[in-house]
């Protein structure tokens, strides 16, 4: 709930996200990276108290590794839930 009221707080939309459930999770890039759009989560980092911090992702064409924070997943402006 509160990453929806903070999103609606900024005037823009947010993925909101378990991190439970981020490993093997599907995502879809609003622009290309490394030729790739379609993406699989294939490893989370964490912080001390066990929250997810970065998360590793595989491009689904080009096998390409990719590592990025977590905020960045939450940004619907670069990022969508899912294989769009």
């Amino acid at each position: 709930m509160a990453c929806t009221l903070n999103a609606t707080l900024r005037g823009r939309s947010m993925n909101v996200f378990s991190e439970k459930y981020l490993p093997l999770s599907k995502w879809t890039a609003t622009t290309s990276i490394n030729n790739d759009t379609h993406f699989l989560v294939t490893y989370t980092y964490t912080d001390a108290h066990g929250h997810v911090t970065r998360v590793g992702l595989q491009g689904v064409n080009n096998r390409m590794p990719v590592e990025m924070s977590t905020d960045d997943l939450r940004d619907s402006d670069k990022w969508h839930m899912g294989w769009v």
